[in-house]
């Protein structure tokens, strides 16, 4: 039987790789393995050393995350206990204004750039990849100057012209923008888009090329400085004035300090090879389009279903709650994922090498579901002791709520739905991930017209429509899939890993802990039942073992110990 590292020819025996200062450098490789990489296509060794970088930039990325979240949890904390609450008010507005504008001028260039550059990269050089991201940002660029006119000067007149339109909800969105509150600081978040927008657009540009160590310093240092600089403006009675200023200057020098350690590239000429734009904006626009689905429009249309059926505001309160934590758990431990598993599969497709690309993508889910699964197993089996010790007992209908929504997250983390829609991107088929995604959501309205309005479950049919479109989405992504990949789906690791987890899981059903403390014992008795059971029924193969000793020999060396017998004796 042919070995997956022969058929992949992904890192060889032990290859030569670059870190992510570009520094080469020779992990312990033979003559002969020299030999053998030197006669590869440079695609194929380009490939080979962004795919080896994976590992390590998605730890960054991952601790980056965390550390992000900390920080502006810290922030948030401080603010409202510095400031009064109509000024955390105005804050909140300014916020969502904020995040509203930057997703709307993204045009989904971030996936566009994380899919294309890779593969030029490898391929074509850096000149080329240089030459295609510095239209991406002239095109970033072009777009922001617009916007920034437009939130300078014609907000009211925008929403004058929102106002008439025979839409629902067109009347409070013209009211949200023409909020003084939100005019009184439109300079300052206007800058802040600015800044955001085009770090968030070089920050995909590390990605891509698998440098994500930079991402984790540049980022943390940012955010220590806003975090220090917070606390000081609004000691100083700066305001919440002062302090989206703080953050908008903030973006601005964090694009910078991106701009100037990225510059070496993006200032990179003589390209003999120069990539059409046209498809690079299409693909852009079919993530654009699906990014609307799942970042706004999915959880929107339940919301407002609730409200047309008359669904009191508190049970919309514990829906919105129960979605933001389930949300929270899925993405914990993976949210170093983004931008990184498309360069990934990106890199894994160079020389349209279907193959490759069909292992990665197998690893890629099972790596998901190996760090994703266990947290949303030991939040559902313990979902109304977590909401209790979190949020006391006000709001202890928020457990069976989350517990429903938590069962169909793992459906759809399981399936590998987030996985699914980059490798379509790659292999061409983005208006498939859009057809999908828009089946998602019209399943979204008709299922809660179904269990809110007929069967009248309020807040519980609400997350069940939310949860069946989800899984519906990731089914239809994995047949649009299926034919392209040679290999399939990890069905037989999926049920062995899930078995383990709940045969940890069940003792929670005996066992209730009501507090902090007792709940961080459960989830440690939680983890110790995992790991032996996983050693018991031994999910991995010999296929994941020569994955990952392709990667990373010591954690195959360790993850050795949970693979079935032929695969643990692999060298």
């Amino acid at each position: 039987m042919m070995k997956n590292s022969d058929k992949m020819k992904v890192a060889g025996a032990e290859v030569r790789s670059i870190d992510e200062d570009s520094t080469l450098s020779v992990a312990a490789s033979t003559e002969t393995a020299d030999n053998a990489l030197a006669e590869e296509p440079h695609g194929e060794v380009e490939a080979q050393r962004l795919l080896k970088r994976t590992p390590n930039s998605y730890l960054y990325n991952q601790a980056y995350g965390l550390w992000f979240f900390i920080s502006w949890f810290f922030l948030t904390v401080i603010i409202t206990h510095e400031v009064s609450a109509a000024q955390y008010g105005v804050f909140a507005i300014s916020l969502t204004a904020y995040n509203t504008i930057l997703y709307i001028v993204a045009l989904g260039l971030e996936d566009a750039l994380t899919t294309y550059v890779p593969r030029i990269f490898a391929e074509q050089g850096q000149a080329a990849a240089a030459s295609l991201t510095r239209r991406l940002l002239l095109a970033r660029l072009i777009v922001l100057v617009i916007s920034v006119g437009i939130m300078l000067s014609a907000l009211p007149v925008i929403g004058a012209l929102i106002a008439h339109l025979p839409i629902k909800g067109a009347a409070a969105a013209a009211t949200s923008l023409n909020n003084p509150e939100l005019l009184a600081h439109i300079t300052p978040i206007t800058i802040y888009v600015l800044g955001s927008s085009i770090g968030s657009l070089l920050n995909a540009v590390c990605a891509a090329l698998m440098r994500m160590r930079i991402v984790f310093f540049i980022g943390s240092i940012t955010q220590c400085v806003l975090l220090g600089l917070g606390f000081g403006v609004l000691q100083l009675g700066g305001g919440i004035n002062g302090l989206l200023w703080l953050l908008a200057i903030g973006s601005l020098f964090n694009a910078g300090a991106f701009a100037l350690w990225l510059s070496p590239f993006l200032l990179t000429r003589g390209a003999s090879y120069k990539q059409a734009l046209g498809p690079v904006i299409k693909l852009g626009i079919s993530a654009w389009l699906t990014n609307l689905v799942t970042g706004a429009l999915l959880k929107q249309a339940s919301i407002i279903l609730l409200s047309v059926f008359a669904v009191s505001l508190v049970d919309v309160g514990y829906f919105n709650l129960s979605f933001q934590l389930a949300d929270s758990a899925n993405l914990l431990l993976v949210a170093g994922f983004g931008g990184v598993s498309s360069s990934a599969l990106a890199a894994a497709f160079v020389g349209k090498n279907y193959e490759r690309l069909s292992y990665s993508w197998r690893a890629l889910i099972k790596v998901e579901t190996l760090l994703a699964a266990p947290v949303l197993v030991f939040c559902l089996f313990n979902a109304s002791n977590i909401t209790h010790a979190l949020y006391g007992s006000q709001y202890d209908p928020v457990g069976p709520l989350l517990a429903i929504f938590l069962f169909f997250n793992i459906i759809f983390r399981v399936l590998g739905t987030l996985i699914h829609q980059p490798t379509l991107y790659v292999v061409g088929k983005a208006r498939l991930v859009v057809l999908g995604q828009w089946v998602g959501m019209l399943a979204v309205i008709a299922l809660g017209i179904l269990f809110i309005g007929y069967f009248k479950l309020g807040p519980s049919g609400a997350l069940i429509a939310d949860g069946v479109a989800k899984c519906i989405t990731g089914i239809l992504l994995l047949v649009f899939l299926w034919k392209d990949l040679p290999h399939k789906y990890p069905l037989g690791f999926s049920l062995r890993f899930l078995l383990a987890l709940t045969l940890a899981a069940l003792p929670g059903i005996l066992w209730h802990p009501s507090d902090r403390i007792l709940l961080t014992i459960s989830g440690c008795l939680f983890l110790i039942l995992c790991c032996g059971l996983l050693f018991w029924i031994k999910p991995l193969d010999e296929e994941d073992i020569e994955m990952l000793g392709s990667m990373n020999p010591k954690i195959a060396k360790y993850l050795g110990w949970f693979a079935r017998k032929s695969a643990a004796g692999v060298k």
